[in-house]
């Protein structure tokens, strides 16, 4: 008889890791355009998988079109890619767990930068935007200029 564990298992390491700031206003017109810029950034990086790290810091408001955005974007890139979010103010963390809880990619939401560098630190990522020791995964930032 196997032990049953209650830990769930990680999804393996993603190949590249992208640092995204969201922005102030979390509008359908901010969250299609952002969406439309990490899609061309995947196809103009490669073909591997993604690790995006969202920093929600400067988000005050965020709005359904803004998650619909990402659910889509989920739709086309889910098997591909995790989500790992820093986002303080409540209205926008509660908008990620609304796409979260429909997404096939899996997401991980904080409030604090601290504890999202944390978790990348504790699921083998280096956790802040610097370089990739030791063979992690390469750190890139999608600089949002939405």
């Amino acid at each position: 008889m196997r032990p049953v564990s209650s830990h769930l298992p990680s999804p393996p390491l993603a190949t590249c890791v992208v640092w995204i700031s969201l922005p102030t206003h979390g509008d359908e017109l901010n969250g299609k355009a952002l969406c439309e810029r990490i899609r061309q950034f995947v196809r103009a990086h490669h073909s591997g998988t993604f690790c995006f790290v969202l920093e929600g810091a400067e988000m005050v408001n965020a709005r359904i079109g803004f998650a619909n955005a990402f659910k889509e974007l989920d739709r086309e890139l889910g098997g591909r890619m995790e989500v790992v979010c820093a986002i303080p103010a409540p209205i926008p963390r509660m908008m990620a767990y609304t796409v979260a809880t429909m997404a096939q990619a899996p997401w991980s939401i904080f409030r604090t930068r601290p504890e999202l560098e944390l978790h990348l630190r504790m699921r083998g990522y280096a956790g802040d935007e610097g370089g990739a020791p030791g063979g992690r995964p390469p750190h890139l930032r999608l600089h949002n200029h939405v």
